[in-house]
């Protein structure tokens, strides 16, 4: 599966992003609020890793955090 140009994830219906691939990045919004797609749970809660959030952390670890939340792990 190949990545798409990042997209405005508020512009996409929550039932569709079931069929996004883990890993996509998208943005909310502006272009400047960047993140990468991790999942959808089964609550229908989106999961995104946002660029702002991984200031101060260890980058693969946090990703690998929220996948496993996003998987129910």
């Amino acid at each position: 599966m190949k990545y798409q140009a990042s997209f405005d994830i508020w512009q996409v219906p929550v039932e569709l992003l079931k069929y996004v691939q883990a890993g996509q990045h998208i943005y909310a919004g502006e272009k400047s609020n960047t993140g990468v797609f991790l999942g959808v749970k089964k609550s229908g809660t989106v999961v995104v890793a946002w660029k702002g959030n991984t200031k101060g952390r260890v980058y693969s670890e946090y990703i690998k955090t929220l996948r496993n939340y996003a998987k129910g792990v």
